[in-house]
């Protein structure tokens, strides 16, 4: 998940806000049922990316010992950047220079702060691909 998943999330709440603020405005009974069940659809939406979010981050945690977060200082192949998302066992990194992001495992070719390790976690057969820097 990029940077842009962010925005998506945000631009449902925004809509969902403008649908609920523009409520009383609907002229039927009708109108204001279908806005309302509208209003739910994106308010959905942007709780299912949150949670996609959250599991991602929580699989991380589980299988390679690492609590990380967006906005997070790394290097990928020796490069700083930093985690703007995450998808499955993967982390959505903007390298420092670069114009787009990258999306790299949580474990391959990733260098992170000390801080991040939480220990060998539940699966021990992965935490020999963590690196951290001193």
């Amino acid at each position: 998940m990029t940077a842009a998943i962010f925005t998506d999330i945000a631009a449902f709440e925004r809509q969902a806000r403008k649908l609920s603020d523009d409520l009383y405005l609907c002229a039927t009974f009708e109108e204001r049922m279908r806005t309302e069940d509208r209003i739910e659809e994106l308010r959905e939406d942007a709780r299912s990316i949150r949670d996609r979010i959250e599991n991602s981050r929580d699989h991380i945690r589980n299988y390679y010992g690492l609590d990380l977060s967006v906005g997070l200082g790394i290097k990928h192949n020796g490069r700083p950047g930093k985690i703007v998302g995450f998808a499955g066992q993967y982390v959505e990194v903007q390298l420092d220079g670069d114009d787009h992001t990258t999306t790299c495992h949580a474990t391959s070719s990733m260098e992170y702060p000390p801080a991040t390790r939480i220990g060998l976690g539940p699966d021990e057969r992965f935490a020999h691909l963590v690196e951290t820097t001193t």
